[in-house]
């Protein structure tokens, strides 16, 4: 078995495996990928990334290598190192190389970059979802097909008609909203503000209200005054005169003498 799979295997279960005098590699979380060359989408799973570190050392992957193949740990070392010593002169002479099972190194320049392969989820956080090819979710010929096919120009004014409802009922449903809540936007704005009504306020007449009991004052005490101007006549006799007239004086007077005859 070569050693990139002894790596993976690591790598699966710990989810970390350091080389030492190279670098760590490590197991990401890594998002549903949509593959457009074979049009088919990987679920979330987990993805090998690389971090590149010369100076560092860790003997647990070699420790681990050692119990797989039963050698010593010092051989397990030295095979780890004529591996890495073989991956460093690629980098070095800016050659791209691929790791079986694991990723690919490109170099450009004085950058390197590492795109690791999409390994198999072991835990559950993923619900054992399953690469979906999107080619066979393409309908195949069969009973449900030939029924459609009946009748499609009943089918296309169902569904014209349809669409022709929503479309007009979007934009209908929006202006009666603007109406009712914002009216402004469809009419504009009021030329003239609103004058707010005003209650009317009946005040009392003071004068009315004076002169009531004042008519009524006068009224009482007129008829006070005629009550009292109201007084029994005493029956009037004439007084028998002393006094004695000459009875020449109710004389009867002489008849007149017409002188024209």
């Amino acid at each position: 078995m070569i050693i990139s799979n002894y790596l993976l295997e690591y790598l699966t279960k710990n989810g970390k495996a350091t080389l030492s005098g190279f670098g760590s590699f490590a197991a990401e979380n890594a998002a549903a990928v949509l593959n457009q060359e074979s049009r088919t989408l990987l679920p979330p799973g987990k993805k090998i990334t690389f971090l590149a570190d010369y100076e560092i050392q860790n003997d647990e992957f070699a420790r681990f290598l050692a119990v797989q193949k039963n050698i010593s740990v010092e051989s397990a070392l030295a095979e780890l190192k004529q591996q890495t010593d073989f991956w460093k002169n690629k980098i070095n002479e800016g050659e791209n190389f691929t790791i079986e099972n694991f990723g690919e190194f490109k170099i450009s320049g004085e950058s390197v970059q590492f795109i690791g392969n999409r390994i198999a989820a072991e835990n559950s956080d993923f619900y054992g979802l399953e690469e979906i090819n999107l080619n066979d979710l393409r309908k195949k010929p069969g009973i449900q097909q030939v029924k459609t096919e009946e009748n499609p120009a009943k089918k296309y004014r169902f569904s014209s008609a349809l669409l022709w409802i929503l479309l007009l009922a979007i934009p209908v449903s929006g202006m009666v909203y603007v109406g009712i809540y914002q009216p402004e936007m469809l009419f504009g704005k009021k030329s003239f503000p609103a004058v707010p009504k005003e209650k009317k306020i009946i005040k009392k007449d003071s004068a009315q209200t004076k002169v009531k009991p004042t008519l009524a004052d006068s009224l009482k005490a007129d008829s006070i005054k005629t009550a009292a101007a109201v007084v029994p006549l005493k029956k009037w006799t004439p007084k028998k005169s002393t006094r004695k007239y000459p009875k020449s004086k109710w004389r009867k007077a002489k008849k007149r003498v017409n002188r024209s005859q």
